[in-house]
């Protein structure tokens, strides 16, 4: 037996431990027993590490198994040798398709791509080229421009834009007559690209719609939104300070009060104090008059912001609802739980201390129950583990 181990493909990691730990000429087939133990069984794996040896250590042992999209998996990590090896000797256990080179493509590999041209018959669809171009990986898209038919559609150009790839942007200008969106200009703006923004206002005729500058808002670009204020003629919304409000972005919630007409909703300050930004919160009492609902204060105790919660106790009317300490009571917050408890009247719902137990706060449970809070069927049990 054990002049034969040398003709099985065992992992590397078992000879080693054989070979140590193992007293020599001593049940030779316990290494073969531990490598079927630890057999991984990953065809996926071995593909995304590009190992010709795993792939062929699974392949010797499951002679039969369909190994599925494999071969994708191999395009997507550029393994050339791996898709040889399984074009050579395992065509049939593969799902071999468009979407290979696609994935070859989308993600820069032309040495994969060209391979595949060459050596394989699925060819590639448009999503090859408009991936490729989201990736800017623009070697890739002008060898598919040369040397495939399937071209790209307008989401080539979307999602060069969208991603700051302003040489494929232009690329495929010049070149490709498929054009994009107005998604193009509008997400470039939200992704704070302002070089894409400006080439697209000089050199296209899809323009813009109101999300550039409300996602640029959103963002905190606000290069961007004062430039779309400047160049452009589609404006914003008031969701422009609500989402900057919420982000926490107040240099350009000044802005936007400053220099817009659109102003806000009380979506800005319930937001604001969700998220726990207490400047942005004074700046909109002081300044605006929208005001707040009982979501700030509701939404401020569930995200643990207790001084956003105080503030809001001593400076608004709005006040809250039982949200408030059941939700500062599922997601933990035992200072909140408890300052609301000493200055506030809503008190919470009978979820309060489910919903804390269920999450494993049960110092909050404890707080609850020592506190005279319902306690329920699920509390009891889970309390009692």
């Amino acid at each position: 037996m054990s002049s034969s181990l040398n003709d099985f493909l065992v992992l590397t990691s078992v000879r080693v431990v054989y070979r140590e730990c193992l007293p020599l000429h001593d049940l030779p087939n316990v290494m073969l027993h531990i490598d079927a133990f630890l057999g991984t069984g990953s065809v996926a794996k071995a593909c995304k590490l590009g190992s010709l040896r795993l792939m062929s250590y699974i392949a010797a042992r499951d002679t039969k198994a369909h190994w599925g999209n494999v071969a994708s998996i191999a395009a997507k990590s550029g393994h050339i040798d791996i898709l040889q090896w399984l074009s050579d000797f395992h065509a049939d256990r593969c799902d071999w398709d468009a979407n290979i080179l696609d994935s070859a493509a989308a993600f820069g590999h032309l040495s994969a791509v060209k391979w595949l041209h060459t050596n394989r018959q699925e060819g590639c669809t448009t999503k090859a080229m408009d991936r490729a171009a989201e990736g800017g990986h623009l070697t890739v898209v002008r060898w598919l421009h040369e040397n495939r038919i399937g071209g790209c559609t307008r989401t080539a150009m979307d999602l060069a834009a969208i991603h700051g790839h302003l040489e494929t942007v232009k690329w495929l200008h010049y070149n490709r007559t498929e054009g994009c969106s107005t998604a193009a200009m509008d997400f470039a703006a939200g992704r704070g690209h302002l070089s894409v923004v400006k080439w697209l206002h000089g050199n296209r005729t899809e323009g813009c719609t109101t999300d550039a500058m409300d996602w640029a808002a959103d963002s905190g670009h606000l290069d961007v939104v004062k430039w779309l204020h400047d160049n452009r003629t589609e404006g914003c919304t008031a969701i422009a300070m609500n989402f900057a409000a919420e982000s926490g972005h107040l240099d350009v919630v000044k802005w936007l009060h400053e220099n817009r007409t659109e102003g806000c909703t009380t979506d800005a300050m319930d937001l604001a104090a969700g998220r726990g930004h207490l400047d942005v919160v004074k700046w909109l009492h002081a300044n605006r008059t929208e005001e707040c609902t009982v979501y700030a204060m509701d939404w401020a105790a569930a995200s643990g912001h207790l001084e956003v919660v105080k503030w809001l106790h001593e400076n608004r009317t709005e006040g809250c609802t039982m949200r408030a300490m059941t939700d500062a009571a599922k997601n933990g917050h035992l200072e909140v739980l408890e300052w609301l408890h000493e200055n506030r009247i809503e008190g919470c719902s009978g979820d309060a201390l489910r919903l804390a137990a269920r999450n494993g706060h049960f110092n909050v449970v404890r707080w609850l129950n020592d506190h005279g809070y319902q306690k329920t069927s699920e509390t009891s049990s889970l309390r009692s583990n």
